[in-house]
């Protein structure tokens, strides 16, 4: 399985992915090679969607702060 490229991804999408794969390693029909490319794509993408929801609350905490205060949002990437 070849390795999957995430930076296209949605987080939705990488999320529905990660669904997918873990329901593929719960399953007794997945081969050893097949368990390690999985288990490397999960990898990838958990820490794409951990990096997406980490993006997301840096936003919300900069519009809350700029709501108390200061106008103006950073955009965080």
């Amino acid at each position: 399985m070849a390795k999957k490229e995430t930076r296209q991804k949605s987080f939705e999408e990488s999320y529905s992915r990660l669904e997918k794969i873990l329901e593929k390693l719960e399953s007794d029909d997945c081969s050893l090679e097949d368990t390690i490319s999985l288990y490397e794509e999960g990898l990838t993408l958990t820490k794409y969607c951990y990096d997406k929801l980490n993006n997301a609350e840096l936003r919300i905490k900069e519009i809350n702060k700029s709501l108390k205060g200061e106008l103006g949002i950073k955009d965080y990437k």
